[in-house]
């Protein structure tokens, strides 16, 4: 059975071409250009046009239905991303953020903030995680310079917290 996908569109070519030329992110981009494709008969089947895309057909073929159920503001429609949410609660993150760049901070350890932060939020919160969010997300590095002579260490352990107290505040 032939779909006739052209009578299934019913906006023009130049109308679509015009909505192409406006669309600024690439999954829009695709939708439109795959409405255009079908629109022109510049591909026939919904394969052709997934394989000329780099998508699925399945996801062509969710894009058709999106466009005739809702017409253009349907099918352009961005949706949010689900997923599960960060173990750390982003006032949490808020609060070592603001810690970490206190003058008077600390911190020595990971375990140390882990402490802090369950003692302040109540929330425990697993080494690894807290690591990962301290050190690559915010930049924060809490380890201190090993001591050369007791001179150099002092100035070493001061001039480590200035660049590492920049680099939170940076971000």
């Amino acid at each position: 059975m032939k779909v006739n996908y052209q009578e299934r569109i019913d906006l023009t070519a130049d109308e679509l071409k015009i909505i192409l030329s406006e669309q600024r992110n690439l999954p829009n981009k695709q939708k439109i250009q795959a409405l255009y494709w079908l629109k022109t008969g510049a591909s026939q089947s919904l394969t052709d046009v997934a394989e000329r895309l780099g998508v699925h057909r399945i996801t062509v073929h969710r894009w058709l239905t999106q466009y005739t159920a809702g017409g253009m503001p349907e099918l352009l429609k961005i949706r949010q991303a689900t997923g599960r949410p960060r173990v750390i609660p982003s006032a949490v993150i808020a609060g070592l953020s603001e810690k970490l760049s206190e003058e008077s901070c600390d911190f020595k350890t990971y375990k140390e903030i882990g402490q802090w932060v369950e003692e302040n939020y109540h929330v425990s919160v697993k080494y690894q995680t807290l690591h990962k969010q301290v050190h690559y997300r915010m930049k924060a590095n809490l380890k201190e310079p090993k001591p050369v002579s007791n001179e150099k260490a002092q100035e070493a352990a001061i001039e480590f917290k200035k660049t590492s107290k920049t680099l939170v505040k940076n971000d």
